[in-house]
Parts: structure tokens; sequence; C-alpha cells
């Protein structure tokens, strides 16, 4: 290169690097010495200028009641944050109070956090609850009014609300610039429609520790965008690291559950869910995280939209697609249940277990044989009962057509006839000369052997088992342990891999066993080999606050069903948990009610069956499901 032009590009250079020193960014130089010593090479793109001033200092947690508060309207107030592209809104209504009609300037995302209300829209009255999102565009014309018990929601605006920054002390002089060219964004939702939060994918934003037996990213997100901000709602695994980072799009973050030790350039601070900790970071500042006992939820708001987020939401979207249709929701079918249980499609209908106990809800599984029940149910959601008598749980097709039921409190797993009822024969009793206590689930390999689990969740308090276990019933009626007493708290659900090589089982709650999906090796007699963690299951947030740390993996895990690709579905208090045959998270399918158990059937096996606690519901896939005996439709 000529030594003239390498003497012009460095003086270029040196310009540049001095102009990206603004002034009043002193910690510019301490970022610079923390990329080099970290290894951190930016993303590289342009990001928009505007002249929107900041109220707070850049880097700087603070509660959220630190941030200015304004009254919109009687009985609605709100509270200020904003970056120099978006503007987030903490808004409180008080019962039946309006929110000014508004034509809107900005695009705004709204997630509702408590109560409900309406939202005018253009002339259509769009129903809002907690859960619910929404996307609407500048132009658009729209009223809030809450409902009777108020409503609370997190909003962001992009570009920045003039009017709300003058209603919070900042005045803009004419011709300060707000706005900024469109980006090019397709924005993740529809205007104008309301989703649930819930229904949006979990997207995984940091690798998985490759140390580890299964694929887990610590940290997953729902991510919402417009064109010109994301929203990322994101959960993060109690006690985990998120590494070292910077990125150029600007950051503003509010923690909304549990707590994390924030990493700003080379200081720290404490961000809890009790002051709604909100941070403030320019583009290009370091930081990390170090989340709390409880994990933690935080809203991100990213100004531009991210496009490496963008880029892994749509691979999580093609995981999820390949097995749900993006319009595709669950169906109610049928109710009036009380727990539902262990479904099988047999001969072109659904059977499952009613189990009656006296209000799970609050804790009390007092069971009752009496007045529990099996079900059969059409495909259109008609039903009536098979039998009474038993606390029957999972069931399964027997080879000669009939139904193998675990007759959970009769200590036993029977074969029936799926016409009438009545009992065939008992199929297991016993594990050598010790009677087995409480059958819960059961599953068929390819030679006709059973995989039995007994969680020992009996009225007993004398148990006749030594502990929890796995039994496997092989094809000439010989019997085993398989998975000894100690290996977890609660087994329940049981599969098989498509080609038999595989067993799963997995742990419904406390420990051992935690809120994970184990995998083992098949030998050809039956028995289990190679105990490894295979899948982690998500948690509420509910259940990651727990007060008692021993409550803090209630997946709620219970009955599985597996497709032909090997994918693995697992009912939890999250929703349908699916995962792919390396372990790898597809996605979750939500459902109104917890989803207890569920199985594939229909005329061609693609419909996905999940009875909950009261009621029973389906979802059209676009896969076929894999069940031991073949030939049962």
């Amino acid at each position: 290169m000529n030594s003239r032009w390498l003497v012009l590009l460095t003086a270029v250079s040196l310009a540049f690097a001095a102009c990206s020193r603004k002034s009043g960014e002193p910690w510019r130089e301490t970022n610079s010495r923390l990329e080099k010593e970290n290894n951190i090479k930016m993303r590289s793109r342009s990001v928009p200028e505007t002249d929107v001033p900041l109220k707070v200092e850049e880097g700087k947690a603070q509660p959220l009641s630190a941030y200015p508060k304004v009254t919109l309207a009687p009985g609605v107030t709100a509270t200020l944050a904003w970056s120099k592209g978006a503007l987030l809104e903490a808004l409180e209504m008080e019962k039946d109070a309006t929110y000014p009609s508004q034509q809107l300037n900005e695009e705004v995302i709204t997630v509702v956090q408590e109560g409900s209300g309406t939202c005018d829209v253009g002339g259509k009255t769009l129903q809002l609850a907690a859960d619910s999102v929404l996307y609407l565009t500048p132009g658009t014309t729209r009223t809030l009014k809450a409902g009777p018990g108020g409503l609370k929601a997190m909003e962001v605006f992009s570009p920045v609300r003039v009017d709300l920054l003058k209603l919070a002390g900042v005045a803009l002089p004419d011709g300060a610039k707000v706005g900024f060219p469109d980006q090019g964004v397709k924005p993740s939702l529809a205007a104008g429609q309301v989703y649930r939060l819930s229904e949006i994918q979990l997207t995984p934003v940091t690798d998985p520790d490759k140390s580890l037996s299964y694929q887990r990213s610590a940290a997953n997100s729902r991510l919402i965008w417009g064109q010109n901000a994301m929203l990322s709602v994101i959960r993060m695994d109690p006690n985990s690291y998120f590494p070292i980072h910077n990125h150029p799009e600007h950051q503003l973050s509010t923690v909304l559950r549990g707590s994390l030790t924030e990493g700003v350039l080379d200081g720290s601070a404490l961000m809890t869910e009790k002051e709604r900790t909100t941070l403030l970071l320019p583009g290009g500042m370091v930081h990390s995280a170090r989340n709390g006992e409880f994990g933690c939820d935080e809203l991100d708001v990213f100004w531009p939209v991210r496009p490496d987020y963008v880029e892994r939401a749509d691979k999580q979207s093609v995981l999820y697609g390949q097995v749900v249709a993006p319009d595709a929701k669950p169906v109610k079918l049928a109710d009036g249940f009380t727990f539902t249980e262990g479904p099988t499609w047999l001969k072109g209908k659904l059977y499952f277990s009613d189990m009656y106990f006296k209000d799970p809800s609050k804790g009390d599984w007092t069971g009752s044989p009496a007045r529990s029940r099996l079900i059969v149910m059409e495909p259109d959601g008609k039903w009536k009962v098979l039998s009474k008598g038993m606390q029957t749980n999972g069931t399964i097709a027997s080879k000669d057509g009939n139904l193998l039921v675990c007759d959970m409190f009769g200590h036993r797993v029977i074969e029936v006839d799926p016409a009438s009822g009545k009992l065939i024969r008992t199929v297991l009793s016993k594990v050598g000369d010790t009677a087995i206590d409480g059958p819960n689930d059961t599953v068929m390999d390819s030679k006709g052997g059973l995989y039995v689990t007994d969680p020992q969740f009996t009225p007993e308090s004398k148990k006749s088992q030594p502990g929890k276990q796995v039994y496997y019933i092989a094809p000439d009626g010989t019997t085993k342990v398989v998975v000894p007493a100690g290996e977890y708290s609660m087994p329940n659900g049981v599969e098989i891999s498509p080609d038999g090589k595989t067993f799963y089982v997995n742990n419904t709650w406390l420990q051992p066993g935690e809120n994970f999906l184990y995998a083992y090796d098949v030998q050809s007699d039956g028995s289990l080999t190679g105990k490894r963690k295979f899948a982690m299951f998500n948690l509420t947030g509910a259940v990651l606050s727990a007060a008692d740390p021993v409550n803090r993996f209630d997946s709620r895990a219970d009955g599985m069903a597996v497709d032909m690709d090997g994918r693995v579905y697992v009912a939890t208090l999250m929703g349908v948990q699916i995962f792919d045959k390396t372990g790898a998270f597809v996605g979750n399918i939500w459902c109104p009610q917890y989803p207890v158990s569920v199985t594939f059937g229909g005329k061609n096996g693609d419909i996905l069956y999940m009875v909950g606690e009261k009621e029973a519901w389906s979802i059209r896939t676009k896969v076929k499901g894999f069940r031991l005996p073949a030939g049962m439709d």
C-alpha cells in the first residue's frame, strides 16, 4: 500500500476513534480496555442518531421509582424510562379508568401484566387480559379502558413519545430529531391482533454449555419486535451466568422477578424484583449478569431491533414449525372431569382415567376409587364412563387390542375390555414375591414387554416396595426392577424412542431427579444402562420463586409421547414441552389448563391429545405419533 494512503487512513481512523469517544462518555476508554482483555468483538451496524436527552446516568442501576412518574388522566399513571430511540411506560390504570384517545405517531408494543381492559382500535374493540400482547403501528388511533380490576401493563413506544417527555419535564427544542430512518425490519406480530405472551415461543439466547450431557441455554427469551424496537422477556436460570458481551443496540432493562448482579464495565450492581431495578445501557457498553438463587425474569428493550436475536428466533420458529403450524391452537374437546390422566388412542376412540382427588389445587391429594372413573371419548368430544370403582392412572393398548390400565390404588396393572370395561386379567401385581405399590404410567417395547413406573403415590403410610421404582414385565411374564429406589423423587411418565434403543423417564418434582427428563440405553433383556440427563424442563416463575428451595424443581412433568422422528413431548405446568431426539428444545405447546398427560391419535395419528385437570384438549400437528403396539388405530 502507498505510504501516503497509509498515513491518510491512519489519520481517518484516529479521527473516527476520537469522534466515537464522545464528550460525556468517559466510560468508553474502560470499555475499550475490557473489550481487549476479554477478546470481545462487537457486531458492526449503523445505529441512527437522535436528539432525545437522557434523564438518567447510563450504566447506573436504579429503582424504577427513581424514574419520572406522570399522570395521564384521572386514575391513569405511568412511570417513564427511555433510551435514544425507545420509551418504556410502566402503566397503571385504576378500575374503569380511560387512557386518553390518541393517534399514534409511534409504534407501540403492549404487554399486560395484571388486570384486564379493552383497546378500541379503528372501531374495533380488543379484549385485553393478563398475558396479552398487542402491537400497533404509527397512524393508529387507540383508546384504552381498564376493567373492573384495573390494568397494569408495560408499553414500549418507538420513536420516543415527545408528549410524554414533556410531562416528565423534558422539553425538546423545535426541530429536534426524534424520528429516524426505517430500519427495514419486518415486525414479529401482526398489528391490531391480540396474542398471548405464553404462546410466543421461548428462544435460547445463549449457546448451550457443551460440558453438559443435555443441551440447555441458561437464558431463554420470548422475543417480540416491531420495525424499530424489540422486547426480550427473558428468563435466566438460577445461579447462572450471562457471559460478558456488548452490542451496538441500546438496552433498557427492568427486573420483573428474582434478582441478578449486573456487571457493567468493571463494576457491578444488584438488581431486584422488589425495586424493579432499571438500567440503561448505551450501545457498545460491556456488561454481564450473575443470576440469583431464584433466577431472574427481565424485560429488555432493545433499540434498534437486534438482528442476531431475530436470527435466533427465526431458527427456533423453524424447529417448532416442523411440529405445529403457526396458526394451530389447542381445541377444547370436553370438560366435567376432576383430574384426568393416562390417555390412549385405541380403535378410533380416546381412553383415559378421571381420578378423583379432594382438592389438588390446595395440595390435598386425598383420593377415592369409588369416585374415580375410566372414560372413553369420541373424536368429537362426546364421552361416557367406561367403568367406576378404581383409581386408575396410565393406560396403553395391549397386543390383543384391549386396554392395559394402571390401577394405582389397587396396586396392580390390569387388562380390560375396551368395549365393556370388564376386567380380563391382572398383568402385574408383584415383583418377585413383593407386592407393588402404585403403578402410574406404562409403555411397551418392540418385544411386547412393559415398563411401569411406581412413584408410590398411594394412601397407605406403609409401602410394600423399598422406594419409588420402575419395573419391567418381560413378554414371558417375568418381572424385575430396572430403575431401583433412590434414583428419583417421583418417576412418572415413560416413553421409548421409535428405534427402541432409548428409554425415557421424567421426574415430577423435588429431589433426587429435579426438573429433568432422563434417558437410558435399552438392553436386549429389557434392563437399562447409561443413565443420563437428556433434557432440562422450563419452570414457571412461581415455582422458581418458591420460598422453600426443595420446591423449586416442580415441573409437574407427567405423561409423555413420542413422534415418528423421535421428538419427545412432555406434559408440564408450562405446557407440553417438546425436545428433539438429541435433547434440544423444540418448543412449548401452551394449553389453557395444565396438561397432565398426552398421546397421539386421530385417523392419521397426527392429533396430539392433552388431558388436563378438568378438561380434555387437542391440537393438530404436522407429525405422526409413535407408540407400540402398532395398528391399534
